[in-house]
């Protein structure tokens, strides 16, 4: 997979462009968009050589979340947030300890990557949370060509847990359906809420998110 505009978009926007070498808070010799690989002291770039860093630097982690692309499956917007999650930190490994945490364990973990240098950063946690945001948003950007054709998505039903589930949840409540908590687990209200959906839109009432469920959804 190749990083969506919505993952740039979130990279570009916490990590800011500077033309000059500057000291990350970790102390480490930075520049154009947190390219970190062989910056020289009082070092200055062009805006068209930081983009060429960024595009280095995003190949280098797409290999790095794509090497779990078989555990996970990720949507877009899972791929995208995982994509900046590690462009910041270097990796996934840890947060998915190593590919065996599953994805609602992974969303919730997130949030604790918020320090550097054993203190907290208000700007790390306002990026964790936008980073949780678009991972739990579903399989891509809002408004993208993609949301709207649909994407393919696991069969859900009473029991089922997960990042699918909590966007099934959001989806429900966007539509007007009760769901209760948005949780990520597929209860009682989530299975009347969409029966409920399904009746209203001339589907078939059997309380399960197949693919023409998702599809009307979405």
């Amino acid at each position: 997979m190749k990083t969506g505009q919505a993952g740039i978009d979130l990279i570009k926007k916490f990590e800011g462009c500077h033309l000059t070498a500057y000291k990350c808070p970790a102390g480490v010799l930075t520049i154009g968009y947190g390219h970190t690989g062989g910056v020289a002291e009082g070092q200055r770039i062009s805006q068209a050589q930081a983009e060429v860093y960024l595009r280095a630097d995003l190949e280098k982690y797409e290999k790095t979340v794509e090497k779990y692309a078989g555990t996970y499956r990720w949507t877009q917007n899972e791929f995208d947030a995982m994509i900046s999650f590690a462009y910041n930190l270097g990796s996934i490994d840890k947060l998915t300890a190593n590919g065996t945490r599953s994805k609602t364990v992974i969303a919730e973990k997130m949030l604790l990557y918020n320090k550097a240098g054993g203190k907290v950063l208000a700007g790390l946690t306002k990026r964790r949370q936008a980073e949780r945001e678009l991972f739990l948003s579903g399989g891509s950007a809002k408004g993208s060509g993609a949301e709207k054709a649909g994407t393919a998505r696991s069969i859900l039903k009473k029991g089922s847990r997960g990042a699918d589930v909590t966007y099934l949840q959001q989806r429900l409540k966007a539509k007007g359906y009760c769901v209760g908590a948005i949780d990520g687990i597929f209860g009682q209200k989530t299975l009347e809420a969409i029966k409920a959906f399904q009746a209203d839109h001339g589907l078939v009432v059997d309380g399960i998110a197949g693919a023409k469920t998702w599809a009307a959804l979405q």
